[in-house]
């Protein structure tokens, strides 16, 4: 038998003939005449090659392969109008859900605290997965299904996904408290004189915007110390005479440990933006989840 010559409806009149056990009472719960429903029986016994239902003086009596038939077809039918009814809406009070989201530990600095402490409270059986950002690999996890959600630079999206910008983001420049070198504010000669912390997140284009931007000018940096990670810095440069540039919202959370300056020169900032795949858009857990960090977001920086 090719379950591509099977017609749906051949099961649901299955269905309806094996729980009446009478053409009769199937016909009136098909919303059929009693021909049309007899015509259906015949179907059903050439596709099974069995007379599935026979006359007795007690009305008809389901052979045993109808009796073994009786199970599986029902089953079929509830996973086939599971799939096609509605989706109930998420509801996070009772949700027992796992998502697996993508972001570069900056954004997981800036964001998942926050988040953390509202699933506690409004989603406690929510669980997170958080996945280092790769960006060559993102857009492929996420039409796969091992990521659900990317947060990241909205630069940083693939042709063809679906991104919400979240908040706009400032660099800034730090060095220790009591820092020798440098006065009450932040001068051009200063920046380049003294040497850098450079991070360069693979694809990000973090620090080509310090780079180009002193290019403009005619200057150059000094990097002593490059790293591929945003958390290092702050505790590097809390203990050195070195300076870095940081996302704002990264750099107030160290507002103790370090002195936070607007830079000497213009450069460009960038979005925080959700990132995700068609096959995320209308689920209402996705959807749920991509309001909540929306909500979050509009926090600033203290």
């Amino acid at each position: 038998m090719d379950i591509r010559n099977v017609d749906l409806n051949l099961l649901v009149a299955l269905d309806a003939l094996l729980a009446e056990r009478s053409v009769s009472r199937a016909a009136l719960r098909l919303h059929l005449s009693q021909p049309a429903a007899s015509a259906l029986l015949a179907r059903l016994r050439e596709l099974f090659g069995d007379p599935l239902l026979l006359r007795s003086a007690r009305g008809m009596l389901p052979t045993p392969r109808a009796l073994e038939l009786l199970g599986p077809v029902r089953q079929v039918l509830d996973e086939i109008d599971a799939i096609v009814q509605p989706r109930a809406a998420f509801d996070p009070a009772s949700a027992k859900h796992t998502f697996i989201l993508s972001a570069s530990d900056y954004v997981e600095y800036a964001l998942l605290p926050k988040l953390v402490d509202y699933l506690e409270r409004k989603a406690p059986g929510v669980r997170l997965e958080v996945m280092p950002l790769d960006l060559p690999l993102v857009a492929r996890q996420m039409e796969s299904g091992e990521v659900d959600l990317c947060v990241t630079g909205m630069q940083n999206a693939a042709a063809g996904l679906h991104v919400r910008p979240l908040y706009a983001e400032r660099i800034v420049s730090v060095v220790r408290r009591k820092h020798p070198g440098v006065g009450e504010r932040l001068t051009l000669d200063e920046f380049c004189g003294l040497e850098h912390i450079r991070v360069s997140v693979p694809g990000s284009g973090f620090s080509m915007r310090i780079d180009q931007a002193l290019a403009a000018l005619g200057r150059t940096r000094s990097v002593r110390l490059a790293v591929a990670h945003f958390l290092l810095v702050p505790e590097i440069v809390a203990r050195s005479d070195m300076i870095s540039a940081l996302p704002e919202r990264l750099a107030r959370g160290y507002a103790a440990k370090l002195r936070i300056f607007d830079p000497p020169l213009d450069i460009d900032g960038f979005t925080v933006g959700e990132i995700w795949h068609e096959r995320s858009q209308r689920d209402p857990a996705q959807q749920w989840l991509r309001d909540v960090l929306m909500q979050l977001a509009q926090v600033p920086p203290k």
